[in-house]
């Protein structure tokens, strides 16, 4: 009698602790979900991370959860009643259902965060619970709880072939193969700053601000997006099918403060995106100290700060924000380039390789075969691209008439190219797609070198060559 008191009670204090044990499930996930942190972007679900289809994996869960309470009671009642046989087939059966659910729990697509951190710990306990009720029954008349375990149909998962794991752990730079300075560089050519100002209810404001790092790259230079965030350690890769474009973005306040903003610290831009790197980081520490979303003073500094950065306010802030007065924007002046790494960074993003062949009678070919290295960016950024002329000793500066806010470091003299441009990245190497497009234009070069561009072979070869090259890439 004592005995049959000891395992009634265990059961008993079972069942209330998994009880207390999904309670503080349900407030871990509430407590992210209605009001995230500044951490995981002041939204839920954070970028990157897309809600389960609750008729798919999640119901497939629920349906083994309820399956295994009805076989675990079907082995119950045969014991009660002496069937030995139906007693085993159903603790069998309980069994593998177990196996099985913990499979589909440790499933390759189940978000390693808050929301997936939850998941595991609870539908570990699920089906533990399982095994756990099928020897109880064997040896007393409790019930299993296993049905609460059915939430698992409303937890968050990442899409394996959009996006990837957010972590807060630098990881080892040597993992990405990137240079800190090539870094620097590709950002100054492709990253934008910015602090993504809108109207929310969970700030005492009435307003939202979400600081972001990102970079967007066409699709298939995902993998440069991968190396960059194995780098930094921090934030996540996403791709948007619609616009085939890939997407590196961080949006945690504190992992730009702790990871990215000391990064550029150390390692600075050049440009006059160092201007926008500047206000941003105001904007972050503002973020940080809680006075931007504690008041609407605090959203008018922060406003004041995003109308000097990038393209100023949107017209939604203009309206609310009317008399907004701009911060005055900080001074940039290029000191030289650091590093040729950051100048391989820089080319990675804004760099250019095109081969010309046109029709001429003044070649036995029949064709003139010319090559062009260029470097395009904004008018603001003609300092830095004439300083390239003085540094790599070749080239001049070019503005086209229908680009009047673009100014382009061009170089045409094949020996330029061939002495100085090529010697230049193939002892600090590209790391993109360009890469493939540099390995051609190199292949040109040795074909010319050789006076092969004046044989049909050669003039052949040329054609095909560049008929993969750059835009035409993307298509092969």
């Amino acid at each position: 009698m004592a005995v049959q008191k000891g395992l009634n009670l265990g059961v008993i204090l079972f069942i209330v602790s998994e009880a207390l044990f999904f309670l503080a499930i349900f407030w871990a996930f509430f407590h992210s979900a209605l009001t995230p942190t500044v951490e995981l972007g002041a939204q839920w679900p954070p970028i990157g991370i897309e809600p389960v289809n609750p008729f798919e994996l999640p119901l497939l869960n629920t349906v083994i959860l309820l399956s295994s309470g009805a076989t675990i009671t079907y082995a119950h009642h045969s014991l009660i009643q002496g069937g030995r046989k139906g007693a085993l087939y159903g603790s069998v059966a309980t069994v593998l259902l177990a196996i099985i659910f913990t499979g589909l729990t440790y499933h390759p697509r189940i978000l390693f965060g808050i929301a997936g951190l939850i998941k595991r710990s609870k539908n570990s306990y699920s089906s533990f619970n399982i095994s756990s009720c099928t020897l109880f029954r064997k040896n007393t008349y409790g019930f299993c709880s296993s049905s609460i375990g059915s939430f698992n149909n409303h937890s968050l998962m990442c899409n394996s072939n959009r996006s990837y794991t957010t972590t807060t752990e630098r990881l080892n730079l040597k993992d990405s193969g990137l240079s800190p300075f090539w870094v620097s560089g590709f950002a100054d050519a492709e990253s934008t700053f910015v602090l993504k100002i809108s109207k929310g209810s969970t700030s005492r404001s009435g307003w939202n601000v979400i600081p972001e790092f990102k970079i967007e790259l066409h699709v298939r230079d995902v993998i440069l997006l991968r190396k960059i965030h194995s780098f930094f350690g921090v934030g996540t890769v996403s791709e948007r099918g619609t616009r085939n474009t890939a997407i590196y973005s961080v949006q945690s306040a504190r992992t730009i403060a702790d990871v990215i903003i000391p990064h550029f610290d150390r390692y600075p831009l050049n440009t006059q995106k160092r201007a926008d790197f500047l206000l941003f980081k105001r904007g972050v520490d503002l973020l940080l100290n809680g006075k931007a979303r504690s008041s609407i003073e605090g959203i008018k500094n922060i406003v004041s700060i995003r109308a000097s950065m990038n393209n100023g306010l949107t017209d939604t802030l203009k309206i609310n924000f009317p008399n907004i007065i701009p911060v005055p924007r900080p001074i940039v002046s290029f000191d030289g380039i650091p590093d040729l790494n950051w100048l391989a960074g820089f080319v990675d993003g804004e760099g250019y390789f095109y081969v010309k062949s046109i029709q001429s009678s003044k070649y036995s070919s029949g064709y003139s075969v010319s090559l062009v290295f260029s470097v395009s960016q904004h008018v603001r950024d003609e300092g830095l691209l004439t300083k390239f002329i003085e540094y790599l000793g070749c080239g001049k500066i070019e503005r086209a008439s229908t680009r009047p806010d673009s100014v382009n470091f061009t170089v045409y003299r094949f020996n330029d190219i061939k002495d100085k441009i090529i010697p230049l990245f193939l002892n600090h190497p590209l790391q993109g797609i360009k890469y493939r497009d540099f390995c051609d234009f190199s292949e040109v070069v040795n074909i010319m070198e050789t006076k092969g561009h004046f044989t049909p072979e050669g003039l052949k070869r040329i054609n095909s060559l560049k008929s993969g090259m750059n835009n035409q890439r993307e298509n092969k």
